[in-house]
């Protein structure tokens, strides 16, 4: 497999540009920072769609935004859970939609099939320009989902199933004040009397407005005792991540992830920093494995790769590129894109013996702070 990325830019220089612009964190449709607030059905703005917000569009936005864009959740700076909320951000949301900067679906379209699009659908797309461009309408009271917002915004299951086991963080993590970001390692024991089979990981944080991500890796049978925090993550098996707004993915079906009798998983949190001390408990969950011994067991990294680049002054762009051999058949399940911190775009490339070729996916507007497994 090859993969290279682009557009490397040296010591976070930027492109101009002619637009001031808020950027924030997944899930989520919004976009500049307005001066003053927008008009609500003005004799400037008159209704000329059919689609209001309690009915359409605060739907759209629970399945895309809410999980970022509210009370108690990392976005909560920007709302969107109401019309008088969201209203505001209306025209923000139309360039954020139309410059598919939101929601944050890097990968690009024609390139790969994957079974979490969390991106707008085209008819949300278009719902979401109707509204704006025909003045933004509210709607009637009685068409807000008020039931299903206040169980999303509670971090309710929402297909009813939670995890058939929980792991807890056993000690509460202190996030202090003023800090740009924190990181944190934790080390859970399973303690299962027997193996277990897992189809999927969930996670659930325990303080959604600073929580940014979490990693959790499987530390492999066999490994001496320690503290496997202090490994390189490339010794661990990557069992799953979590960023904002994220839902987790079933295996397919007759793969599992095996859990031994001793497994211990390590948790991986960045958290972003708030002007406030405040504290974090999160909560790595299983769902068993349907099939009590699943053919294949999944849980090892099909390709990594590293390459530590310095750029000089001055340069705008630089291409780079690794490669790695894989020697048997492996099943490729899912592509997480790792760059650093300039990097713009990325491409995974498969190149078999026979010396056909496959790109498998390709991801533009990397955001360093927004790491998905597609």
């Amino acid at each position: 497999m090859r993969l290279w990325g682009g557009e490397a830019r040296p010591g976070g220089e930027r492109r101009p540009r002619t637009r001031r612009r808020l950027l924030g964190w997944g899930g989520a449709v919004f976009g500049a920072i307005l001066a003053g607030s927008i008009p609500t059905g003005t004799a400037h703005q008159p209704i000329t769609t059919q689609v209001m917000f309690n009915r359409e569009i605060i739907r759209i936005l629970d399945r895309n935004c809410l999980a970022c864009h509210s009370p108690g959740h990392i976005k909560a700076d920007i709302p969107l859970t109401t019309y008088r909320q969201a209203r505001p951000w209306a025209k923000a949301i139309k360039e954020e939609v139309l410059e598919h900067r939101m929601v944050p679906f890097q990968v690009v379209k024609g390139y790969g099939e994957f079974r979490n699009p969390y991106s707008l659908t085209q008819r949300e797309q278009e719902l979401l320009l109707s509204w704006i461009e025909g003045g933004a309408p509210k709607g009637d009271e009685k068409d807000y989902p008020q039931a299903a917002i206040r169980s999303r915004l509670r971090g309710e299951w929402v297909d009813g199933k939670e995890p058939d086991r929980w792991l807890q963080v056993p000690d509460v993590i202190r996030i202090p004040a003023g800090e740009a970001a924190v990181d944190r390692c934790v080390v859970l024991k399973v303690g299962n009397p027997t193996p277990v089979w897992v189809e999927r990981f969930d996670f659930q944080p325990g303080n959604r407005e600073v929580l940014s991500r979490a990693d959790y890796y499987l530390v492999p049978e066999g490994r001496a005792a320690g503290n496997p925090c202090a490994w390189p993550s490339g010794r661990l098996a990557p069992i799953g991540n979590w960023v904002p707004g994220a839902v987790s993915t079933p295996l397919p079906p007759g793969m599992g992830y095996r859990l031994p009798t001793a497994a211990r998983v390590v948790l991986r949190l960045r958290y972003r920093g708030i002007d406030r001390e405040t504290t974090d408990q999160s909560r790595l969950g299983w769902h068993a494995s349907r099939q009590a011994t699943p053919p294949l067991a999944v849980g090892h990294r099909l390709l990594a790769g590293s390459q530590a680049t310095t750029l000089p002054p001055g340069e705008r762009q630089r291409r780079l590129s690794f490669n790695e051999e894989i020697r048997q058949d492996r099943q490729a399940i899912g592509l997480r894109p790792l760059l650093f911190p300039y990097a713009s775009s990325i491409e995974v490339k498969l190149t078999r013996p026979d010396g056909s070729s496959e790109v498998l996916l390709v991801a533009r507007g990397y955001r360093y702070d927004w790491q998905p497994t597609y």
